[in-house]
């Protein structure tokens, strides 16, 4: 009789400092592949300085800019990161797990975090033109039409908890 292999378990949780790395390399990697395309030399650099900017991560490690991650095991597959209390900031999800649920895990950990803490009402996001669907298959209407500054290219969206 063959042992039994069991999938690794898949789980939410709010980041370590330890994986910020990791998990800035991941958002790189999937913007480089989903969404670099659609932007202009100009937009793409300035996404890439912002993931990179030491800011960010200084106002990560003061509790400002919250991350959480999904992972498979060990492996981050996905993160979810906001600001200013309910504006997602940044959303991605590796690559090799795209339409398995990760995305919808991340944002339902994320509005119940938000509705337990009893501080928000809705959450507003930038999507990219890659995630648009994705965020109105999740509830998220559009506030307005697409819209682009420093080359960078989004939706505002909301969706009310």
């Amino acid at each position: 009789m063959s042992p039994i292999i069991k999938a690794p378990k898949r789980f939410v949780r709010p980041l370590r400092p330890q994986e910020w790395g990791e998990a800035m390399q991941m958002v790189w990697r999937v913007f480089l592949r989903f969404e670099a395309d659609e932007y202009s030399l100009d937009g793409v650099q300035n996404f890439y300085h912002f993931i990179t900017d030491d800011l960010l991560y200084m106002m990560y490690k003061q509790g400002v800019y919250r991350v959480f991650a999904a992972f498979e095991g060990r492996k981050l597959i996905g993160m979810i990161s906001i600001r200013d209390g309910n504006h997602i900031s940044l959303l991605f999800v590796d690559e090799d797990y795209h339409h398995q649920g990760i995305g919808r895990a991340l944002m339902r950990y994320l509005c119940d975090l938000l509705v337990a803490e009893g501080r928000e009402t809705f959450v507003t996001v930038h999507s990219s033109p890659y995630a648009v669907d994705f965020y109105h298959k999740m509830g998220f209407r559009d506030t307005d039409g697409e819209k682009k500054q420093a080359g960078i290219i989004f939706t505002p969206m909301q969706f009310f908890l």
